[in-house]
């Protein structure tokens, strides 16, 4: 068994949606001062890093971050390899030999690519999922998706209306961002994404594993 920690390091130089403040650490108590022992305040925003998208993230009144059903962020997935420099579609999925009633997908991209640098600059040139790829998910009864940059969503005109975040969250599909997929080969895993569990919360940074039998 191998164990592939596809999540990535939170420190205070990483990249993060522009507008957004990195993570800072801060010392509290210090050993090293007199204090008995390491105590260190962490300040960072939901989305930051690794994370998870509940529907409260784009839909008022939706389903929050801790109350995100476990069925869905525990179990089989498959790796897909999408090495084209545009975004998965529809049509895609449907010659990618995804085996029937799969319910976990994550999307390795050329974006995985970029994390060989941890503090390279964000740009808005990175494949993500079209409309038509989350409607695939959708009619495909598919319970979680992942992509291995900050958004799942297109830049670009397309993105007016934000209809690929709208489709899965609507649709009860949770969705994890800013994976680090640069280790996995296309196949199947088991999936164990562990979302801190933030009251209400709008998204929440995670621990995401992907286990190789």
């Amino acid at each position: 068994m191998k164990i592939h920690d596809v999540s990535l390091v939170l420190r205070p130089d990483m990249v993060t949606w522009p507008g957004e403040p990195p993570p800072r650490v801060e010392p509290l108590k210090r050993i090293a001062r007199g204090d008995s022992n390491n105590v260190s305040i962490v300040t960072f925003g939901d989305h930051t890093g690794t994370h998870v998208d509940p529907p409260l993230h784009f839909i008022e009144g939706g389903n929050t971050v801790d109350k995100l059903p476990l069925d869905a962020l525990v179990g089989p997935c498959r790796v897909l390899e999408f090495e084209g420099q545009g975004h998965v579609s529809g049509d895609w999925l449907d010659t990618a030999k995804i085996p029937k009633d799969t319910e976990r997908l994550l999307f390795k991209t050329r974006n995985s690519a970029r994390w060989s640098n941890p503090i390279a600059a964000f740009t808005r040139d990175f494949s993500s999922i079209n409309a038509s790829g989350a409607k695939w998910c959708v009619d495909h009864g598919v319970k979680l998706v992942g992509i291995d940059y900050l958004s799942i969503e297109p830049q670009g005109p397309e993105k007016a209306g934000y209809p690929v975040h709208n489709t899965l969250l609507r649709a009860g599909i949770v969705i994890i961002e800013t994976l680090d997929l640069r280790a996995v080969s296309p196949g199947s895993y088991e999936l164990v994404c562990a979302p801190l569990k933030i009251l209400d919360g709008d998204g929440a940074p995670a621990r995401v594993f992907l286990i190789e039998r």
